[in-house]
């Protein structure tokens, strides 16, 4: 999504700043680490700041928030997907898979009462890394 598409929004230094940090970021950054990147550019900038920005920005749909045990991380992947979370070093990487997004959605058609417009399953385990490290202790 381009910054002009949103015409209603007021593209501050701050905005910019935060967007461009989270589309370059791999991976899904807490408010600390959105924070610790802008924080490289604009040096005069305030957690408060990033934290009512991501918020702000998440509203207006150019961000989606994933909270993760109470810990809330930021992306810029509007794909339907997944995610698969680390235990040990709380690593999430996005997990595509149109099998289990379809059969998702099949089972919320069956659910009365409430409309579902998208779904996403949170696998949990250890990393390649986690796992290696745990191997050598």
């Amino acid at each position: 999504m381009e910054l002009t598409e949103k015409a209603d929004i007021k593209y501050t230094n701050q905005r910019i700043e935060i967007l461009a940090f989270l589309r370059k970021h791999d991976g899904h950054p807490t408010v600390d680490e959105v924070y610790d990147g802008v924080r490289k550019k604009l040096t005069r900038i305030s957690k408060a700041t990033v934290y009512k920005n991501l918020k702000f920005l998440t509203e207006k749909g150019l961000l989606e928030e994933v909270n993760v045990k109470g810990v809330s991380r930021f992306e810029t992947n509007f794909i339907p997907h997944h995610h698969l979370i680390c235990r040990e070093c709380r690593k999430m990487e996005d997990f595509n898979s149109e099998q289990l997004l379809d059969y998702s959605m099949k089972i919320a058609e069956e659910i009365e009462g409430f409309t579902i417009v998208s779904t996403s399953t949170n696998f949990y385990g250890l990393c390649e890394k986690c796992r290696e490290c745990k191997k050598e202790t």
